[in-house]
């Protein structure tokens, strides 16, 4: 992938609102790698040697400036020995200036998960027909960035997959911990041109969204950009899920929840993935004991929202049986015309009609 060699400087003076995840690039240099303000890179640090990387983590380009093309200005929060921005993402001592490159890859396109998590990778996973626009599952910071949030969204999709619903989600590994040091991306930030399978769906505008996130509160909140009795309905399907925890679920629009954690950003990528977006911060227990069960509800909460009318599976027949099943099929159909109601099992006939020579094995064929 293209990258360039950087003078990196740290800085706690970035523009717009600069913080530990943030940058600032030459504003012609950064396109020399296919990447420009709003999205995500690779910084790395360079051992003494310059040449191997000894750390690197994500960062978003969030301005751009005129000085020297090969500077590059990293955010970090005063006092660093208090906060710890710059030890914690790229293994810094101190804010001196140091040597580094900048990499327009943000996931690994060819590991596997495991080989992922052997080699403190990031990797990015869609599972989507191409067609589907009810609902898509999220989890941008599954693996160990958010633990379990990635199995939650894996989840809805399994429940719901008779109505093929989309999933999309990345998995950070860093061995030793601090996966989401490297790794965590601000939700808000979050580009699809950093993001080669997000791309592919971001403009699909979906009915719903919902995104499985962590936090290092005790409780759970339900925000995004969805009506309030929506939120509310899935606040009270988790309290049943997780009840007996002691686990306080809220949603944003009580007033208890941090407003930074509201999820209702138009920026945020729920909201921009779907037209009813639903963000879920939830604790390490709520995570831990009780992911599934939360998952589930979600999905028992979404489901019957999904209008869905997909194709039938079945075997291909010869010629000869077409014909009669053809006039079955016909006949069934005028009848099933007279009730309104079943207009999907009209089409799902007239989809066997179509289809009786060469059967059909993908259950996901919208109709």
């Amino acid at each position: 992938m293209p990258s360039y060699n950087a003078r990196i400087i740290p800085s706690s003076n970035i523009p717009n609102a600069p913080i530990r995840e943030h940058c600032s690039a030459h504003h012609s240099q950064i396109t020399t790698i296919g990447r420009n303000k709003g999205q995500q890179v690779r910084i790395g640090r360079y051992a003494p040697d310059g040449v191997t990387l000894e750390d690197y983590a994500l960062y978003t380009v969030i301005d751009l400036h005129n000085q020297e093309p090969d500077i590059v200005f990293l955010g970090f929060r005063e006092p660093e020995s208090k906060n710890h921005d710059l030890r914690d993402r790229l293994g810094l001592s101190g804010a001196d200036t140091f040597r580094g490159k900048i990499d327009s890859q943000v996931p690994n396109p060819t590991h596997t998960d495991a080989k992922a998590e052997e080699y403190s990778e990031l990797v990015e996973r869609l599972t989507d027909n191409g067609r589907h626009g009810g609902l898509i599952a999220i989890a941008p910071h599954g693996g160990d960035i958010e633990r379990h949030t990635d199995e939650q969204a894996e989840r809805v999709g399994k429940q719901l997959s008779s109505k093929c619903v989309s999933v999309w989600l990345c998995k950070g590994f860093k061995q030793g911990g601090c996966a989401f040091d490297r790794w965590h991306i601000t939700s808000t930030d979050i580009s699809e041109e950093s993001f080669p399978k997000l791309k592919t769906v971001i403009g699909r505008h979906f009915e719903y969204a919902v995104a499985f996130h962590g936090w290092s509160e005790d409780s759970i909140c339900i925000g995004g950009s969805a009506a309030p009795a929506l939120k509310l309905e899935i606040k009270t399907t988790v309290e049943k899920a997780i009840s007996g925890s002691g686990i306080v679920v809220a949603t944003s629009d009580e007033g208890t929840c941090p407003e930074a954690f509201n999820g209702d950003d138009p920026k945020n990528i729920v909201n921009r993935l779907g037209a009813s977006g639903i963000q879920l911060e939830q604790s390490k227990e709520a995570r831990a004991s009780f992911g599934i069960q939360i998952a589930d509800a979600v999905a028992d909460v979404l489901g019957p929202r999904i209008k869905v009318c997909t194709a039938p599976v079945f075997e291909g027949s010869s010629a000869p049986a077409c014909i009669f099943k053809s006039l079955g099929y016909s006949a069934l159909a005028i009848l099933l015309g007279r009730a309104p109601s079943i207009t999907c099992e009209i089409k799902r006939l007239l989809f066997r009609i179509r289809n009786c020579r060469k059967g059909n094995t993908d259950p996901c064929i919208e109709l």
